[in-house]
């Protein structure tokens, strides 16, 4: 009897606690405000800050662009 009360209970729908729910929400905006921090610390370093860089990006490998 125990057996078929085992069977029977992985049959059915596992519902996650909120605890777990709220964990993988908050693990997952840091994930998503780490990603969002990487590429704008990017374009504000390598890309606004370097003029340069950015009008080498603009002219291409034309002779006149010069890092």
């Amino acid at each position: 009897m125990t057996n078929l009360f085992f069977i029977t209970s992985l049959t059915e729908a596992w519902k996650p606690t909120n605890g777990l729910i709220y964990c993988l929400l908050v693990i997952g905006a840091f994930l998503f405000a780490g990603v969002a921090l990487s590429i704008f610390t990017f374009y504000e370093d390598c890309y606004w800050g370097d003029e340069a860089y950015r009008k080498y990006l603009k002219d291409g490998k034309k002779k006149s662009a010069k890092v």
